[in-house]
């Protein structure tokens, strides 16, 4: 998305997100062990896209055997998931894009006015 955006640097991004620099680039390589909705309204604000164009899913073969005390980690790991979700009041997929919508507005407003806060507070050159 970077590149589709105008060829923009991990920096670029990071001065327009407020990420940093080492998370977009743990992002970029597949390092990170996940990623906060957040952030990811915060990339998509930016970039101007939605979430489906920031994941890419990469063919199976590309991933070595998990062992199997990693296995038990994530059957552990989605129980929880699972458990918790289920608790959770069932919403429909409009009610889950108006959140994630209305989250990227709250942060877009927070974003807007922190910008104006700086410009009230630089010395006039």
């Amino acid at each position: 998305m970077r590149v589709i955006r105008g060829k923009l640097t991990q920096r670029d991004v990071a001065l327009g997100t407020g990420l940093s620099q080492k998370t977009l680039s743990a992002l970029e390589t597949g390092a990170s062990q996940g990623v906060e909705f957040g952030t990811i309204a915060k990339l998509c604000d930016y970039l101007k896209c939605t979430p489906n164009d920031l994941f890419v899913l990469e063919s199976e073969t590309a991933y070595a055997t998990p062992s199997s005390n990693s296995l038990k980690k994530a059957d552990e790991i989605i129980a929880r998931g699972l458990k918790r979700a289920m608790q959770e009041p069932e919403q429909t997929p409009e009610e889950i894009w108006s959140e994630f919508d209305a989250l990227r507005e709250r942060m877009r407003t927070q974003a807007q006015e922190a910008e104006q806060r700086a410009q009230r507070n630089q010395p006039n050159a």
